[in-house]
């Protein structure tokens, strides 16, 4: 489940672990992206597709998305952002949904069969209810020639790889002196 990895346009969309939303993020992050941004109704289906999730009760086909309500008053609603700062245009939720009490609800891709729709959770793994183990992380990337190329987290070359690995690469070799002035005028404007 973990290894599969999925390309498209220039983003690379692969499953990372939780068991919470936020743990899901931190891994997301270690492969240089979010947890998923959906930005229309063609991405929410290539995702339900793409990913299978149907939604049972207890969250084992349901997925972390990187939609997060950003309020933390239980008494306010609906400030929600995606966690790689997009802005958000389009939503999917169930029929009252969001319902969540508090602030700090995370939207759940599955829950409602192969319908597509989005559920509101906790971003924790509880006991009172069912939540997903897993997320969906999108890296995007510059593609050159037929390369990939995405900033990976690791405070170690060992982790970097590893975390490149993951997307089904490797850190990056420098073939040439145009190669070296690409990779340098293109993430000079990362920073």
């Amino acid at each position: 489940l973990n290894e599969s990895k999925i390309i498209r346009g220039n983003s690379i969309y692969k499953i990372v672990d939780g068991p919470s939303w936020s743990d899901s993020e931190a891994d997301a992050n270690k492969l240089g992206g979010h947890l998923v941004t959906i930005n229309d109704a063609e991405e929410n289906t290539f995702l339900f597709d793409s990913f299978d999730i149907t939604g049972t009760d207890g969250g084992n086909d349901a997925y972390w998305s990187g939609y997060k309500n950003m309020t933390e008053s239980p008494s306010v609603k609906g400030d929600w952002q995606w966690s790689s700062n997009e802005e958000s245009y389009y939503t999917n939720w169930a029929e009252g949904e969001p319902n969540g009490p508090n602030g700090g609800e995370v939207a759940v891709l599955g829950r409602y069969g192969d319908t597509g729709l989005w559920n509101d959770a906790v971003d924790y793994r509880n006991s009172s209810g069912p939540s997903p183990l897993f997320g969906i992380s999108e890296s995007k990337f510059i593609r050159r020639g037929d390369s990939a190329y995405v900033i990976v987290e690791g405070p170690t070359w060992e982790e970097a790889e590893a975390n490149a690995i993951k997307l089904g690469g490797h850190l990056v070799s420098i073939n040439d002196l145009n190669e070296l002035e690409w990779i340098e005028n293109e993430f000079s404007k990362e920073k």
